[in-house]
């Protein structure tokens, strides 16, 4: 493994670690209402964001599975962690843990990889990871 996808898994999970790390600390100020669906939103980038940075370090590290293998990974393991997330929630106070959250979560990190897959499908194959 090469120091850049070393370098790329570090970011990937010390982001995951970050989401997680935040949850646990209470995120932001419960008792400040967010507007109707920013809430939505900021868990699609979240989790988006996710994806897109665990792409790229899967890809290099197993370069031999197929895109779509990558994808159904990227996507599964994101959604496992915003189930976490949420479960997660369920024991703090002052969080609380809805559907809409985890399927906003969920959309996200299909979302960044749909994209992914339509970057990767863009690249010659000659700069593609081998």
């Amino acid at each position: 493994m090469s120091g850049k996808t070393t370098l790329r898994w570090a970011f990937a999970l010390a982001y995951m670690a970050g989401i997680h790390l935040w949850t646990a600390t209470g995120g932001r100020n419960p008792s400040t209402p967010m507007p109707f669906g920013v809430d939505k939103i900021v868990h699609l980038c979240e989790f988006g964001l996710l994806a897109w940075l665990l792409w790229r370090p899967w890809r290099e590290t197993l370069p031999l599975w197929a895109e779509g293998k990558t994808a159904a990974f990227v996507l599964v393991l994101t959604a496992l962690n915003g189930l976490g997330d949420e479960l997660h929630q369920l024991f703090l106070p002052h969080r609380t843990a809805t559907w809409g959250d985890l399927a906003a979560d969920i959309a996200g990190g299909g979302a960044a990889v749909m994209w992914c897959l339509h970057r990767e499908k863009g690249r010659p194959s000659a700069v593609r990871p081998q």
